[in-house]
């Protein structure tokens, strides 16, 4: 797709090429804005540069609504014209990254913690945490807000309701426990589950989604303040609305066995998958309704993940590939890629690390990939362990992999450390990613100055606690030697 992206004033304007010259080639916007230039600007910058950064300012500011919504849709499949541009090229520049952000669970705990998260908030539980304890952190600044503990060991969780009135879910492999307010209001559901890895759950304001044992089962969440209704006694959190069968087979066979289970754009659809299938259900909220709209089977590999773009449905499996079909069609994407002994080469999937690559374990034991869609943009954790890749499901380019806990030496990297991730979150007040395991850390990807500046303060605050913490142990040290 080709735009003239300039307006009439701007056509006007004497040709100034690339390096600054009239012979040199015309400027290509697009191009010079996913381009070093800001970085250049910031660290020095030759009149060639001033000029070209004023001659795109001012180009982009002629850009009409109409203009932003075609570029953006065209470029990263997003349809919320400039902002989508913002957060589009944000995952192109260097994040803010944070480790270690949260110290709910102790370093080096072997785990398997989980996060989710909503606009409001951040709620962090583990199989491992003291007193079945959960985590809850504001979602703008991961300030703690409340640690509690529940009667019930912790293995998956997931936030439903609406923002202010939240519903905090739990469950393990027989249990489901749902949360209100100051938490001295709970729904417990039971379950004769045959999963080994926790019930899957995921909610939005109006419901909460569980799969188990082949079945899909839709629950109302409850609305407003429990503790004014005063003209129904009922206090229960979660009431059953539909409960379907997905299809008769193997015990185990559409047994959700880990995080298989996401929600696509606005959540009016979310995407299950099973060992060997995939399935696209629509949720019709207004009427209590969940309808199956696609199914994909994929007989000859293992699902590990799946998530939902509006174009695109995404899977991973256990040999180290992302799978990516279009939605409209249920037709399986095929890549163009280089390739050092074959050559140019079509390929059915994505991959950031090479197949000669070795991997921590047997590939039974290693963590599956977590995704995240935003339009046409795929944001993937890393076999390598603590990295995270951004992917252009539309061209199957690795765009790039922030891999900031390597380069700063704070986490060992898969096959030598244990840094496989367990979960991910996306903040969207932060636009940023917790990816919880060993250590959970952040990558930070700010669109405006705002969340540039409240990157920088979690950051500024977990260096500034971790310095006080190994002062603490370093005076300890100091007071047991001279005994």
């Amino acid at each position: 797709m080709s735009l003239n992206l300039s307006s009439n004033r701007a056509a006007k304007r004497p040709h100034i090429g690339i390096n600054g010259g009239d012979d040199d080639p015309p400027l290509d916007l697009l191009s010079l804005y996913q381009s070093d230039i800001g970085g250049r600007i910031l660290s020095y910058a030759s009149g060639a540069d001033l000029c070209t950064l004023d001659i795109l300012n001012k180009q982009f500011q002629s850009l009409t609504t109409n203009q932003w919504n075609v570029v953006t849709k065209d470029r990263f499949g997003m349809n919320n014209g400039k902002e989508g541009w913002k957060i589009g090229t944000s995952f192109l520049r260097p994040p803010v990254f944070v480790h270690n952000v949260s110290m709910f669970v102790e370093e080096g705990d072997l785990g398997t913690p989980q996060v989710a998260a909503n606009e409001s908030i951040v709620v962090d539980v583990s199989d491992m945490a003291s007193n079945n304890g959960i985590q809850i952190r504001d979602a703008s600044n991961l300030v703690k807000i409340r640690s509690i503990s529940t009667p019930m060991n912790n293995w998956k969780v997931s936030v439903c309701g609406r923002i202010g009135s939240e519903v905090i879910v739990t469950s393990n492999k027989k249990k489901i426990c749902a949360l209100w307010g100051d938490f001295t209001h709970a729904t417990q559901l039971e379950f004769a589950s045959r999963s080994g890895y926790g019930i899957e759950t995921i909610g939005c304001d109006t419901h909460l989604v569980v799969v188990h044992n082949g079945r899909i089962q839709l629950y109302g969440v409850r609305q407003g303040d429990i503790n004014n209704n005063n003209n129904n006694n009922n206090t229960e959190l979660l009431s059953l609305k539909k409960d379907i069968r997905v299809e008769e087979g193997p015990a185990d066979e559409y047994e959700v066995m880990d995080k298989k289970l996401a929600w696509g754009p606005n959540n009016t659809h979310f995407v299950a998958g099973y060992p060997h299938k995939i399935c696209v259900w629509k949720l019709d909220a207004t009427n209590n309704e969940i309808t199956l709209v696609m199914t994909i089977d994929v007989p000859n590999w293992d699902v590990t993940n799946v998530a939902l773009a509006e174009d695109y449905i995404v899977a991973s499996s256990k040999n180290k590939k992302v799978h990516i079909w279009n939605r409209s069609t249920g037709d399986k994407m095929l890549y163009r890629k280089a390739d050092e002994f074959w050559g140019v080469v079509s390929s059915g999937h994505l991959c950031d690390v090479g197949i000669s690559q070795q991997l921590p374990h047997d590939e039974e034991f290693v963590w599956p990939l977590f995704l995240s869609c935003h339009g046409n943009i795929l944001v993937s954790t890393s076999h390598i362990g603590c990295a995270i890749c951004i992917w252009d499901m539309k061209t199957g380019e690795l765009i790039k992999r922030h891999n900031e806990a390597d380069e700063q030496g704070v986490v060992e990297m898969l096959p030598v450390g244990f840094a496989a991730v367990t979960d991910i979150a996306h903040l969207k007040r932060l636009n940023a990613f917790l990816c919880a395991g060993e250590y959970e850390n952040m990558w930070a990807f700010p669109t405006n100055q705002v969340q540039s500046e409240s990157a920088l303060s979690i950051r500024n605050r977990v260096d500034a606690a971790r310095l006080e913490r190994e002062n603490v142990s370093d005076s300890e040290s100091e007071s047991e030697s001279d005994w």
